[in-house]
């Protein structure tokens, strides 16, 4: 008996000294290919907006798939950030209460699907592990007890709310993008705290559409009156418009939907073709509903968990368009938000068409088309263009330095709409 454990306890070294472990970054990641579908929404709710009230009950949810038939030994912790996502100077004591880290114990296998997977899910934070302190936090999914044998990673908030924001979203009044483009004005209220220096202490940042590519870091007021703080600005904090969404469902494999002209089985897989799309940049501005970006998991041919019986299908993208200067991609929440290389599409020289065969899971979806422009953002600029009364949501964030404990407080959180003013 002495001799099997000692065999199992080398073969585990022996794989741990020999993985190839992969640098922790503090943002949106998935570290390996078979984890797919990754959603962190608000419990028991569809909004994504990552954020709890410090020391409330309040959970977040996240679940994800793992394309394997068995289940894996998963851990989680967390790591408290700065407002500009690095690592704070906070020891673990400092920012957590109870445990350093959690086991992930809820786990289901796919049911009724040709692409078999185990399902996870866990709600966030418990009793046994909590923030003690407000600002930016990363949750790092790890495996076997090893926190450098990483699975993903995630961007998630504590909220100390002290602050008052009053947002005042309006197209941009700078003349050279007023058509293009979407000023976030906003003024801040202190209320009771005493901030020696807010031009210096105090930070702002905002997002649109729960996007962290394309985020404004470090704003500082315009100018100060007693407690209020001025953020009426012309360029500072200024977006790009966009477009709305592209969108197709997949959540029936059985029966064609919105803007997919074709479903067929191929190697114990099925596989759906969209409805070619073209650039939108030099068409006129047309209002769609969408969803801003994100997607909805569901299955509506025979399923009552779409999380455990949505299967997997290879999904099809045409883009019609002459070579681009880029490199072309499909984006959106899909893509956690980045240009990643199994989602770059590639140009088929005999159709002189961008192309592109993904596997996704059944579900309703939202994306661009972008380019990566120099800086190596996304660009909507040659595919969807830009305009200024495109509906967005945005969130602001107020960040305040603690001169004590030497962190950034997250003292103040608002939502506001492009159009639902």
């Amino acid at each position: 008996m002495k001799k099997i454990f000692y065999l199992s306890f080398f073969f585990i070294l022996s794989a741990n000294l020999f993985a190839a472990y992969l640098p922790l970054r503090y943002e949106n990641v998935n570290y390996e290919e078979n984890i797919k579908t990754v959603i962190l929404t608000q419990a028991n709710s569809i909004e994504r907006f990552p954020a709890i009230d410090l020391n409330s009950n309040q959970q977040l949810h996240l679940y994800f798939d793992d394309l394997m038939p068995e289940s894996d030994n998963y851990q989680y912790t967390f790591i408290h950030c700065s407002a500009a996502w690095q690592r704070s100077n906070l020891r673990q004591n400092e920012y957590l209460k109870g445990n350093f880290f959690e086991n992930i114990q809820n786990y289901s296998f796919s049911k009724a699907t040709f692409q078999v997977y185990t399902h996870y899910d866990v709600f966030f934070p418990t009793y046994e592990m909590k923030p003690s302190v407000s600002g930016n936090y990363l949750m790092v999914v790890y495996r076997n007890f090893d926190e450098n044998d990483i699975i993903l990673s995630r961007r998630f908030m504590v909220v100390e709310d002290k602050f008052v924001i009053e947002p005042s979203p309006k197209i941009a009044t700078n003349p050279d993008v007023r058509f293009s483009s979407q000023e976030i004005d906003f003024m801040v209220n202190l209320g009771e705290s005493r901030i020696p220096n807010p031009m210096l202490d105090i930070k702002a940042t905002i997002m649109q559409n729960l996007r962290w590519d394309n985020a404004i870091f470090d704003l500082k007021p315009r100018f100060i009156n007693g407690k209020y703080l001025d953020y009426n600005y012309e360029t500072g904090n200024v977006f790009l418009g966009g477009n709305d969404f592209r969108y197709f469902d997949t959540r029936s494999l059985r029966f064609l939907s919105f803007n997919v002209r074709r479903k067929y089985m191929e190697d114990n897989l099925k596989n759906v073709v969209l409805n070619n799309d073209a650039p939108r940049n030099l068409m006129p501005y047309i209002q769609t509903i969408d969803f801003n970006g994100k997607i909805v998991i569901d299955n509506r041919d025979n399923g009552v968990r779409g999380e455990i019986e949505g299967d997997y299908a290879k999904v099809h993208f045409t883009y019609i368009s002459d070579k681009q200067a880029h490199d072309v991609y499909v984006f959106g929440e899909l893509t956690n938000w980045q240009m990643k290389s199994e989602f770059k599409m590639e140009w088929n020289e005999k159709f002189q068409q961008y192309e592109l065969a993904v596997m996704l899971k059944q579900a309703y979806f939202n994306y661009y088309v972008v380019t990566d422009n120099p800086e190596g953002t996304a660009s909507l600029k040659e595919t969807e263009g830009n305009f200024s009364n495109t509906e967005n949501d945005y969130h602001i964030m107020i960040y305040h330095k603690n001169q004590f404990m030497q962190y950034d407080e997250l003292l103040g959180t608002i939502y506001c709409n492009s159009v639902k003013r």
